[in-house]
């Protein structure tokens, strides 16, 4: 096996990938606590009550991720000597179609489904919805178009580093899946652990995070280009986090709420099930697009 992005004779050495990921994981978290001492200084962006449980608030958290960007720039310039943009796909260039595809589709898939949910009342008597009261309608729509761009210089960002950057340089190495696909999804997962938010539901979330995060590499090596990555993670959260959130857990721009707690047994099993509603949309997906579950490692584009 070999790369679909990186040319052959870019093989990587192991020592290069985890010098840039300690690279990269030192801007983030640099820059993060730069902006969190920043706020922490002024009252209008405070984050004494909590992450994100105001529009402002929530924007300085997605701003946290800017760092990323850099650190993936500066890690492929100066200890890969290579381009960014050959994290992109084979082309070395973004799909926009595929991008914007992919947002939508995640877009009107999960408003769609928690609608769906909602009418259902044995799914509606443990997890349901109340309108934000805290949230002004005219904040929601003011803040709506720099909020929903820094969603997606957030997932773009934690893309770019698990489904780009990861993902190839260890597939260069001509990995197999239990290297290039499980690895960088096993960090990925792991640094979704919450036990304090979650409690023992934090495995729970820990695992999904994990499924979620080796079927993305499977889209991206499907279709040979980052960009459907880009487009399913950034329309994800933007449900959770425009229109369908968890109250405390980053619901300022949250239309409407639910006050489950993260660490009831309701969670616990809300986890499972959409880990395996994932799985199930996923192989529909590969097996009517691309006729097989697991990618044939040539550069191909859905229908």
């Amino acid at each position: 096996m070999r790369s679909i992005f990186l040319q052959a004779g870019q093989e990587i050495q192991k020592r290069k990938i985890a010098l840039g990921f300690f690279i990269i994981s030192v801007f983030y978290i640099l820059g993060s606590f730069a902006i969190g001492l920043a706020c922490s200084n002024t009252s209008i962006c405070s984050f004494s009550s909590g992450l994100g449980r105001t529009p402002l608030n929530l924007f300085f958290v997605l701003l946290t991720f800017v760092p990323i960007w850099v650190g993936v720039w500066i890690t492929m310039k100066f200890i890969h000597r290579l381009p960014m943009n050959v994290l992109l796909g084979s082309s070395s260039k973004l799909d926009l179609q595929l991008l914007l595809k992919g947002f939508l589709v995640m877009l009107f898939l999960g408003i769609g489904i928690e609608i769906i949910l909602q009418l259902i009342p044995a799914v509606s008597k443990y997890i349901y919805y109340e309108s934000n009261k805290v949230l002004l309608l005219s904040d929601w729509v003011k803040w709506l178009l720099p909020v929903i761009l820094f969603i997606f210089v957030q997932s773009s960002a934690e893309e770019l580093v698990f489904r780009g950057y990861l993902l190839q340089t260890i597939w260069s190495k001509s990995a197999s899946y239990l290297y290039a696909v499980i690895c960088p999804s096993l960090i990925f997962g792991l640094l979704h652990f919450d036990s304090q938010s979650y409690g023992v539901n934090a495995w729970y979330y820990c695992f999904n995070t994990f499924v979620v995060g080796c079927l993305l590499c499977l889209v991206t090596l499907h279709t040979g280009n980052i960009a459907l990555a880009f487009g399913l993670h950034w329309g994800g959260n933007t449900v959770s986090l425009i229109f369908f959130g968890i109250h405390g857990n980053l619901d300022g721009m949250a239309l409407w709420l639910t006050y489950i707690d993260p660490k009831s047994e309701t969670m616990g099993v809300a986890l499972i099930i959409s880990t395996i509603f994932i799985i199930l949309i996923y192989s529909l997906w590969a097996l009517f697009y691309f006729g097989s579950f697991l990618p044939t490692f040539g550069v191909k584009k859905p229908k």
